[in-house]
């Protein structure tokens, strides 16, 4: 089967600070985006969204969990976005958020103004209901694991197994 060439992975962070979200003004189209963009060559997921938000915001983020995946499909057979959306952590004192890239301004935005914001992709509702989950400790339910590179070299001799299962347990 043939990969597509007009698949765009990227790889983006929610940071949440108090009933804020970090989110980052593109200026010359007004809009709003989460933090993010294309992993480097040999990159991680992980050290993507981690490295596109130091650039986008000045602040260090830890990128924990997978709080969604999105998909964004242009309306004629153009550009096809894949987009791993990672909740992430401020890691220690942070100062606040300063543009360290032209075009772009970062700020903490409150939750209650993202209806009023041109935020791209329109995801302000996920938003907000990932903001309440985590807030009421329920955020590990509205989230994946993210389990990183997991390729080894094989063993002499391995066999390799047909079927991979596992079983994830989450709190009610």
């Amino acid at each position: 089967m043939d990969q597509p060439d007009n698949v765009e992975v990227r790889c983006s962070a929610v940071v949440f600070r108090y009933r804020e979200i970090l989110l980052v003004r593109r200026e010359g189209s007004g809009d709003w985006v989460l933090p993010g963009g294309t992993p480097r060559s040999g990159e991680s997921m992980a050290a993507c969204a981690r490295r596109e938000t130091r650039e986008e915001s000045g602040l260090a983020v830890e990128p924990a969990r997978i709080a969604f995946v999105l998909e964004s499909l242009g309306p004629r057979a153009g550009l096809h976005t894949v987009d791993l959306v990672f909740l992430a952590t401020l890691s220690g004192d942070q100062p606040e958020p300063y543009s360290a890239e032209p075009e772009l301004s970062p700020a903490f935005v409150p939750l209650s103004e993202l209806h009023q914001l041109d935020l791209r992709p329109p995801i302000a509702g996920h938003l907000r209901g990932l903001a309440n989950a985590v807030h009421t400790g329920r955020g590990t339910a509205r989230t994946a694991a993210y389990l990183g590179n997991l390729w080894r070299p094989r063993r002499a001799g391995e066999l390799v197994p047909s079927l991979l299962t596992f079983t994830v347990d989450l709190p009610d």
